[in-house]
């Protein structure tokens, strides 16, 4: 059974250190801090099965490539408290987020991929 594929994607170089090592045990972790990189990567083949980003509208090209080349792979959006989740994210989660709680996003997204 191959390891978990975690594409996370955060602008901030402050949050993404504990992003990173809170996910290290979940799968393999691959950061990208530009969204130019991570759209690249993603429509050249990068295969993923759970997308971890900070959400912001600006986003809506990556999730819509993720969707378009990947339709299986989950996405986990974080970010700002709002009433639903944005459009195209299966699971949202509020600022500030705990370890626990991201790495639950994370188990349950991934045990929703086909073996």
């Amino acid at each position: 059974m191959r390891s978990t594929k975690i594409l996370l994607f955060d602008h901030s170089t402050m949050r993404m250190p504990f992003l990173s090592e809170v996910l290290q045990n979940a799968g393999e972790v691959v950061e990208f801090k530009e969204m130019s990189k991570a759209m690249t990567a993603i429509t050249r083949g990068l295969d993923v099965d759970v997308a971890v980003l900070h959400y912001r509208l600006a986003l809506t090209p990556l999730i819509q490539a993720i969707r378009r080349v990947q339709p299986g792979a989950k996405i986990v959006g974080f970010g700002s408290p709002r009433p639903d989740p944005p459009l195209g994210v299966d699971q949202y989660l509020s600022q500030p987020i705990l370890s626990a709680e991201l790495r639950r996003a994370v188990e349950r997204a991934s045990a929703k991929q086909p073996n």
